[in-house]
């Protein structure tokens, strides 16, 4: 299949990175003031000083992730900023995720074969991560090398834990977030902002491979407190919640225009399965 869009997470990157680009971001700090410091941050420990250089790339990334968002995903990321403040270390790993998965769908393509796999198997090889995403973004040099990287990177995040065997890897246990917590929703609106099906299933949605790192616990009512995010009952015991853009006009009905789009779609998904 061709590759679906630009790459761009091809870095290894490190928790602490993307928290002082947070941080700094919250602070009101300029752009180039972000990058004088992520310069200043990343010397010594990546090489090169150009924007062309691995130095320069990593820059890219972590700016794209929590500075230079989509129009947009602005909403998102100051709530995500916002969400930050008085936490520390594993508590902001869901709200970097999230922005992860937000500002790159190729991280997010990732996660999800991770999380399949692992589902599937118990641990995962690095050869499958990488034979699944090809399969979807083309079998490329640059779509294997940035596989490795995003999964070296979920090492070093503590997401995923090195086994006896080379290259294959098992998941870490699973961080619980309450239904109490705002991350919670905060997160399954990050995770519905790219994905191509708009309107999924909530019980579907907290078991997404891609949030495999997370055990949420959310309601349709915490749910529908998100600005983007629309929660419709649909027969009996089943509520489908729906992303829609800020700025997307609503129907005569007061909804989003994308719902009845995303009623016929889960009915057809629905037939699909009956047959």
């Amino acid at each position: 299949m061709a590759a679906r869009k630009t790459i761009g997470f091809d870095r290894d990157i490190q928790l602490e990175w993307l928290d002082a680009t947070a941080d700094w971001a919250a602070q009101g700090l300029s752009v180039a003031d972000i990058r004088e410091q992520l310069g200043q941050l990343l010397a010594g420990e990546v090489a090169g000083a150009g924007p062309h250089s691995a130095r320069g790339k990593t820059m890219t990334v972590l700016l794209h992730i929590w500075v230079h968002v989509p129009d947009a995903l602005v909403p998102l990321r100051d709530d995500g900023l916002a969400l930050l403040r008085g936490r520390s270390g594993r508590a902001r790993l869901p709200l970097h995720w999230g922005m992860c998965m937000a500002t790159y769908p190729f991280f997010r393509d990732v996660a999800a074969v991770i999380g399949r796999l692992h589902g599937l198997q118990g641990t995962v090889a690095l050869t499958h991560i990488t034979r699944r995403t090809t399969e979807t973004w083309g079998e490329r040099s640059t779509v294997i090398r940035s596989a490795r990287r995003i999964a070296r990177s979920l090492v070093r995040w503590g997401v995923l834990t090195e086994t006896g065997d080379r290259g294959v890897y098992a998941a870490a246990p699973r961080i619980a977030i309450s239904g109490d917590d705002e991350v919670a929703p905060w997160l399954i609106e990050a995770g519905l902002s790219n994905c191509e099906r708009r309107a999924r299933p909530l019980r579907s949605l907290l078991s997404s491979p891609e949030l495999f790192p997370f055990s949420l616990q959310v309601s349709p009512r915490q749910l529908s407190t998100r600005r983007g995010v629309e929660v419709h009952r649909q027969g009996l015991d089943e509520d489908i919640v729906l992303f829609c853009e800020p700025a997307q006009k609503r129907n005569k009905r007061g909804t989003c225009n994308e719902h009845e789009a995303g009623q016929q779609q889960h009915a057809a998904d629905g037939a699909a399965r009956r047959r």
